[in-house]
C-alpha cells in the first residue's frame, strides 16, 4: 500500500466524522471563492474610457441631492447627448421588512436612459406619462407583490414624508415594463419626480442624482467638464460611470470590504477549532497503531510526516472541491443579478491565495497532533493496543 492510500485509510478511519469535516472545509471555501471575486470588484478602480453613460452625483455624499436646476447645465457640456434625474424614494410596502426598490425621475426620458428595460404596451405606457400620481412597475416586482395595472398601491417612504402629514403614499399602477433581455432586473417601481416634489415636505427642487448618456470616446472628457462646471459652488458633482456609482452606493451603506474580511476570519477561525479537534481525536484514537508503526521501525519524523499528509488530504479536498463549486456559481450569480454584479469574475489569484490558505490551515491543524504522535512513547501505545 502506497504512504497515500494508508493516509486515506487513516483519514476515513471514522467515515460519519470525515464528511462532516470534509463538508465543513467545503463550505469556509466556498465561501471564501464567493466573497474575494466580491471584495475584489468593490475594490477595482473602475475604467471611464469608452463608458456611454456616466452618473453625477453630490461630491461631499452620494446621499446628498443636487439642484433640479442643474439639468440645463449639464445638457450645455459638449458630448453629453441626453440627461436626467433620479431620485431614491426609500419605499416599503406595509411594514419595512418588505421594501420595495422606488425610484422618482422623467417618466417621459426613462426608456431613453435606461435601455435594459422596455414597455410593450404603448397605451400603458401613454397612460403612465400622463398620470402624475400613477408609477410603472417592473414585471418581476408584479409578479412578486401581486400587483397588475390598475391597482392602487400604498407605500411608506423612509426618507420622504407627505407634505400634507399623511403617512401613505398611494399609487396606481399605469403599466408594467419588461427587461430588454433575458437577464434583466425587473424588481422595481418607477414614480414621477414631478408628484413627489409637489407632495414632499422637503427637498423641493432637489434630485438624488443625474444620469448622462455621452459619446463614449468623450467620456473622461464630459466627467471633468460637468465636475468642472460645478466646481468651487455650494453643490459641487463627482461624476463616474455607472459601475463606480453602484459600488459607491455599497461603500455608503458599509464598510464591505472590511466585514468580508471579518467574515472570512470568522469562518476559517471556526474551521481551524472544528479541524484541529477532529484530527486530535482522530490522531488519538490511533495511539496503538501508532506505537506498531514505532515498533516496526517507522522514525519519529515519518510519524509526524503521516499525519501532516493526512490534514493537508483533509483540507485540500475540500478546499478543492469549494473552489470549485464557487467558480461554477459565480458566473452564473453575474448573469442573474444586477449591472453591480455583472463584471463578478473569477480569477487566478483566488486559486493561488486558497492554495497557500490550505496549506496554512493543513499546517496548524496537523501541528499538535503530529507532535504528539510523534512523541507518544511506543510502550504507553502498546500498553493500550493491549489492554
Amino acid at each position: 500500500m502506497t504512504a497515500l492510500g494508508f493516509v486515506a485509510r487513516c483519514a476515513l478511519h471514522r467515515r460519519v466524522r470525515a464528511v462532516f469535516t470534509l463538508g465543513s472545509v467545503v463550505v469556509a471555501f466556498l465561501l471564501f471563492g464567493l466573497l474575494m471575486p466580491l471584495e475584489r470588484m468593490l475594490q477595482s478602480r473602475v475604467d471611464m474610457a469608452n463608458a456611454n453613460r456616466l452618473v453625477a452625483t453630490n461630491k461631499t455624499s452620494m446621499m446628498r441631492p443636487l439642484p433640479a436646476s442643474y439639468a440645463e447645465r449639464i445638457a450645455e457640456v459638449p458630448g453629453v447627448v441626453a440627461v436626467s434625474h433620479f431620485t431614491f424614494f426609500g419605499a416599503f410596502h406595509r411594514e419595512p421588512g418588505n421594501p420595495v426598490a422606488a425610484i422618482a425621475t422623467e417618466p417621459a426620458k426613462f426608456a431613453q436612459m435606461v435601455e435594459e428595460v422596455r414597455f410593450n404596451n404603448p397605451a400603458d405606457h401613454a397612460r403612465w406619462l400622463e398620470d402624475l400620481s400613477s408609477v410603472a412597475i417592473g414585471r418581476q416586482l408584479a409578479t412578486r407583490m401581486g400587483w397588475a395595472v390598475g391597482d392602487l398601491v400604498p407605500l411608506y417612504s423612509s426618507i420622504y414624508p407627505r407634505a400634507d402629514g399623511k403617512p401613505v403614499w398611494t399609487f396606481r399602477v399605469a403599466a408594467i415594463f419588461d427587461a430588454a433581455g433575458k437577464d434583466g432586473n425587473t424588481d422595481s417601481l418607477v414614480l414621477h419626480h414631478r408628484y413627489l416634489d409637489q407632495a414632499r415636505a422637503f427637498g423641493t427642487g432637489t434630485v438624488g442624482w443625474y444620469a448622462l448618456r455621452v459619446q463614449p470616446e468623450r467620456a473622461v472628457e464630459v466627467a471633468r467638464a460637468v465636475d468642472a462646471r460645478f466646481a468651487k459652488t455650494q453643490d459641487e458633482t463627482n461624476t463616474v460611470t455607472e459601475k463606480a456609482f453602484a459600488q459607491s452606493f455599497l461603500r455608503q451603506v458599509g464598510d464591505f470590504g472590511a466585514m468580508i474580511g471579518v467574515a472570512l476570519v470568522l469562518v476559517f477561525w471556526t474551521l481551524l477549532l472544528i479541524t484541529g479537534n477532529t484530527m486530535a481525536q482522530s490522531v488519538r484514537e490511533r495511539f496503538a497503531d501508532i506505537a506498531v508503526l514505532k515498533a516496526l521501525g517507522c522514525s519519529e519524523a515519518r510519524v509526524a510526516g503521516f499525519v501532516l499528509l493526512e490534514s493537508l488530504l483533509l483540507v485540500g479536498a475540500g478546499g478543492l472541491l469549494g473552489l470549485a463549486l464557487a467558480n461554477v456559481a459565480i458566473p452564473v450569480i453575474a448573469s442573474q443579478t444586477s449591472q453591480l454584479l455583472s463584471s463578478l469574475r473569477a480569477d487566478w489569484r483566488d486559486w493561488a491565495q486558497g492554495l497557500a490558505l490550505m496549506a496554512a490551515m493543513a499546517l496548524a491543524i496537523a501541528a499538535v497532533p503530529a507532535w504528539r504522535a510523534a512523541r507518544q512513547p511506543v510502550s504507553d501505545g502498546l500498553n493500550e493496543a493491549l489492554a
